[in-house]
């Protein structure tokens, strides 16, 4: 556990049990600006209280809900995809299961509602799939857009809203914890993340809360809590892990989880290239992968091998989705 630093006070903060104490990188540990010019949330607000009612009256990652059971019978890689000219591509790659996201597939508007394209159909029917196909929605976003869903949430009925639509999982809100910012801001997102997702399930929704850390105790946190409800799945978002050393993080942090959790969860994974879903499969038990590169990839006429396709959109999707099969089982 980190040392109490003295430009945070964390002597005096009741969140210290929880935080483990500031963090080298953190670049508001000795910030003199007015909190009113401040859009980052430090334990030294005055409004600190507000922001903690707001995610339920308490930083614990633990809420009183039961989580349905999630469909077990996926494929390895699950492709997120846009909605549009779905039964060609169904027709090519004969999938058993899509993603959509609330932005590429217009799910929620840039306020954090539901949009109105997708208000009163089931998802299969709104993406043209036959009975049988699974859908996935990932809540994954920027934090603008977030923000607005957790502003909106009540007064929009947001989860009432996403619950309506038949999703036969639903991978819940990335609330970011970013390293420059204070530990209060990361317990703050990740409660924030949890209690979306038990919102949902509340609803009946099977839903995987998103997972994000920036310390051992996190972790810790996060394992504990998901062994104690019983949770059956988590979602990590992995788009933003760019570097070696981001990469090497993550990946560390997985490999605890899966350690800690074993069997009994399962992963699902966003936005991992083919080689690094490799290397994830090494160090989780039981994980899926959503990739949106499968049809992105596809739609600007390449593999995702990097070389160029020659042939229509739907039919490089489904060279995609066998490329991504190749690498996870080494012929590739």
């Amino acid at each position: 556990m980190a040392a109490a630093a003295v430009g945070c006070h964390c002597d005096l903060c009741r969140f210290f049990s929880l935080c483990g104490g500031c963090h080298g990188e953190c670049s508001h540990a000795f910030c003199a600006r007015p909190c009113s010019l401040c859009g980052v949330r430090c334990a030294r607000r005055r409004d600190v209280s507000d922001w903690v009612w707001d995610a339920g009256g308490t930083l614990e990652l633990a809420v009183p809900v039961r989580w349905p059971g999630v469909p077990e019978d996926w494929p390895a890689v699950v492709p997120e995809v846009d909605g549009s000219r779905m039964a060609e591509y169904d027709a090519a790659a004969g999938w058993p299961a899509y993603a959509v996201g609330p932005a590429h597939a217009h799910v929620l508007t840039p306020g954090g509602t539901l949009a109105p394209a997708w208000r009163g159909r089931k998802a299969r029917e709104k993406l043209g799939l036959p009975e049988g196909k699974k859908v996935i929605l990932h809540l994954f976003g920027p934090d603008e857009l977030l923000e607005g869903l957790w502003r909106n949430q009540h007064a929009a009925r947001v989860w009432e809203g996403i619950a309506s639509l038949g999703f036969d999982l639903v991978l819940g809100p990335n609330f970011s914890v970013y390293g420059e910012h204070p530990r209060f801001e990361h317990l703050l997102n990740m409660r924030r993340s949890l209690v979306a997702a038990a919102r949902l399930a509340a609803l009946g929704v099977p839903v995987a809360p998103h997972v994000y850390w920036w310390t051992r105790q996190d972790l810790a946190r996060w394992a504990g809590a998901i062994e104690a409800m019983g949770v059956p799945a988590v979602a990590v978002n992995a788009q933003t892990y760019r570097t070696k050393e981001d990469w090497d993080f993550l990946l560390a942090g997985l490999r605890y989880l899966g350690e800690r959790l074993g069997d009994r969860v399962l992963f699902f994974v966003n936005g991992v290239s083919p080689a690094r879903a490799v290397e994830v499969r090494e160090v989780l038990p039981r994980v899926v992968f959503v990739s949106r590169a499968v049809q992105l990839r596809a739609q600007r006429g390449r593999t995702l091998d990097g070389a160029k396709g020659g042939a229509p959109a739907p039919e490089l999707f489904r060279r995609n989705l066998e490329q991504f099969l190749d690498f996870l089982q080494g012929t590739s």
